[in-house]
């Protein structure tokens, strides 16, 4: 969960930063890495590891479905 929203803070702050001022987007960039350190260790390495197998799971579909189509 950590890293989704990370990423989610670091699109929507380059989003403000081309469309309206860099001046607001980099503080909002910077703002969302500090979401590397939410939670227990043991908590985000669960999340990792969450993550990491529905992404491999969505490559296994993608290649799947390449090779059926």
């Amino acid at each position: 969960m950590h890293i989704i929203l990370m990423l989610a803070g670091m699109i929507i702050g380059l989003s403000i930063g081309t469309n309206f001022s860099w001046f607001f987007g980099v503080p909002v960039m910077a703002g969302s890495l500090l979401f590397w350190e939410m939670g227990s260790k043991a908590w985000r390495e669960k999340q990792e590891g969450f993550l990491l197998v529905v992404g491999l799971a969505c490559g296994a579909l993608v290649l799947l479905s390449s090779i059926f189509d």
